[in-house]
């Protein structure tokens, strides 16, 4: 199964990277670099495929075609609107949302309730998003405290963000076990999920936010998705060649990455002080809602061939 060759790989990678880490502890203050390239090279690639992958067995119209785009558009607004005029709850909603991507992304093959799954996905990715930022409170701090309108002095502090990563992180635990239990998970599934929580927890404590950021979602989201993403892609479209996943995917990285470089640069006369990773947030977290349908579309409805060998 390439999936348990892909995570097996992405598991030695991480586990390297500690005593790399220790050996040259001048790495992570390359944060920003390892951050722009992983976002560059997978993290808005794996999302540029959304058209291709929610057509891959459909036939497109014109009419089709625009209900998508406008959809997805509609979708973008009502996100940026929310940070605009509501951005606590945006702040809100864009934590829950993408924790139960990331979780669905990386657990989608468990089975069993739905309603069970989804509070494990959802309590997977809280845990690995709120270790970041208890490990790193004060850098965490500082990014969103760029953005005035969250007045995070109002409601963040430390306490809060270590209950909430107790908190998921019993419901995780909880619900690996309970999965194993029922038979829905392996047991040597089970503990390689556990080994790599506690390998993003290691990273977190002896690294920086940004770093273990850029790793979990450079490595462990985005090109895990992007390989399977291409064999969705690949056992749905016939003749479908990594050279056609590529040309599919180039387009709109290309118009994302240009409209994020403009608003790196006018943000600054728009929004002064925002820092660029609170930016980055707000962009990506545009970008996540719509994309979030589609992938939970492909993992709940292709799961069969995603977990053919």
């Amino acid at each position: 199964m390439i999936l348990k060759v892909v995570d097996r790989w992405l598991l030695i990678i991480t586990a390297i990277l500690l005593p790399v880490i220790i050996i040259f502890p001048q790495l992570p203050a390359h944060s920003n670099i390892i951050f722009l390239v992983t976002i560059f090279l997978v993290g808005i690639p794996h999302g540029a495929l959304d058209h291709v992958i929610h057509f891959r067995n459909k036939s497109v119209t014109k009419m089709s075609n625009f209900a998508f785009y406008a959809r997805y558009i509609l979708l973008i607004l009502v996100v940026c609107f929310c940070w605009y005029f509501f951005p606590l709850f945006a702040f809100g909603i864009f934590i829950v949302i993408s924790a139960y991507h990331f979780g669905q992304s990386q657990l989608f093959y468990v089975k069993g309730s739905g309603v069970v799954r989804s509070i494990i996905f959802t309590g997977w990715g809280i845990f690995v998003l709120s270790s970041v930022i208890t490990w790193n409170y004060h850098e965490c701090l500082a990014i969103l405290s760029s953005l005035e309108w969250l007045k995070v002095s109002a409601w963040m502090s430390p306490g809060l963000w270590q209950g909430i990563t107790v908190t998921s992180g019993v419901i995780s635990i909880t619900g690996l076990l309970y999965l194993t239990k029922q038979r829905q998970i392996t047991r040597q599934r089970m503990l390689f999920e556990f080994l790599l929580l506690f390998l993003l927890v290691l990273l977190s404590a002896r690294t920086n936010a940004v770093f273990t950021f850029s790793i979990y979602f450079g490595l462990w989201h985005s090109l895990r998705s992007l390989i399977i993403e291409f064999k969705s892609l690949n056992s749905s479209i016939k003749n479908y060649t990594p050279r056609r996943f590529l040309l599919h995917i180039f387009p709109f990285s290309f118009l994302a990455i240009t409209f994020l470089v403009i608003s790196y640069y006018l943000t600054p006369f728009l929004l002064e002080g925002l820092s660029p990773y609170m930016l980055f947030i707000i962009f990506i977290s545009a970008l996540t809602v719509p994309h979030l349908f589609i992938m939970h579309d492909l993992y709940e409805n292709n799961k069969v061939n995603l977990l053919k060998p």
